[in-house]
């Protein structure tokens, strides 16, 4: 279940960022939904993150002790951790160059 969890909020998060790279270049006039839905992105992989972790503690401690490991579970994780890392370079919370003017 909480792999499950993770890929949807990492899922969100990336819809999320996607309106906001949507709006962020339409009109000033759009700056707080811009704002709003990068923010709601950041909120949604930062749970994704967290949901992760909490996942990977059962499956690691089932691979130490040499117990049967969940397939989907684990491929859900990995997909999940995938996501996060495209979404954290691509998305940066510094250093994105993102000022306006020249």
């Amino acid at each position: 279940m909480g792999p499950v969890v993770a890929l949807a909020l990492a899922a969100g998060a990336a819809a999320s960022f996607s309106v906001s790279d949507a709006l962020g270049s339409v009109d000033p006039g759009t700056e707080q939904l811009f704002v709003g839905t990068w923010l709601l992105g950041w909120v949604l992989l930062c749970w994704a993150s967290l949901v992760s972790a909490a996942s990977a503690v059962p499956l690691l401690r089932r691979a130490v002790t040499r117990q049967p490991v969940s397939r989907s579970g684990a491929g859900l994780l990995g997909a999940t951790l995938a996501l996060i890392v495209v979404l954290v370079s691509t998305h940066p919370l510094w250093g994105s160059g993102s000022g306006y003017g020249a």
